[in-house]
């Protein structure tokens, strides 16, 4: 009789489904990922994988749930550890950037590339889950939103806020993209002084929104 797998297993089993599974749709995309390619690169038997997970959807989206949680533990601790509210916000930016360039993999399902959202799930047995996504990435986007509003004072309606939410966060994806694919070092050799410079005059300009 086989022994049940203790939680500290299985949790690794999972880790290690997951992280291959984030391997091979950045290789070959989320079409690419089946149970079967799966399988052969764990090194599991595609029966066992739904032992752990019941399809390959739910696997990207813990794997977007996964992301998510990391950027937004990264940028909580951030806007906690700042009292002033300007160097609060350029703390803030830089930490995404930095996730942005770090952790290239997720950023890439998460932000880049046209795989399924929240919306794409909602009827079907995976919508719970892909509420914990949406949830944690609305968190992320009001913790942004506070904190420009901070830096730009309450004059500022929420059309105004929204506009520079979109804008800054254009900006910032502007940069993390031409970073991540090595064009930005044809155009500038020292691509990371340029960027400082960039968010500096753009926080500056929220002051006088």
């Amino acid at each position: 009789m086989k022994t049940a797998r203790g939680k500290k297993e299985v949790s690794q089993i999972r880790e290690k489904i997951l992280e291959s599974a984030l391997d091979i749709i950045i290789d070959k995309g989320l079409d690419g990922l089946t149970m079967r390619n799966l399988a052969k690169k764990t090194g599991m038997t595609a029966p066992n994988l739904y032992n752990y997970f019941s399809s390959k959807d739910e696997i990207y989206i813990h794997i977007v749930i996964r992301g998510f949680e990391m950027l937004h533990a990264d940028l909580k601790e951030v806007y906690n550890s700042h009292e002033d509210k300007t160097a609060r916000l350029r703390a803030m930016i830089g930490t995404y950037m930095t996730f942005g360039i770090n952790k290239p993999r997720y950023y890439d399902i998460m932000f880049t590339r046209p795989t399924p959202k929240y919306n794409d799930y909602i009827g079907t047995s995976l919508e719970k889950i892909s509420e914990i996504e949406y949830k944690i990435s609305m968190d992320i986007a009001a913790l942004a939103l506070k904190t420009a509003s901070d830096v730009i004072g309450p004059s500022a309606g929420d059309e105004i806020l929204t506009r520079r939410l979109v804008q800054i966060w254009s900006l910032l994806h502007g940069m993390i993209t031409l970073n991540n694919s090595q064009v930005m070092g044809y155009v500038a050799e020292t691509a990371g002084q340029v960027y400082e410079k960039i968010i500096d005059e753009f926080i500056v300009s929220l002051k006088t929104s």
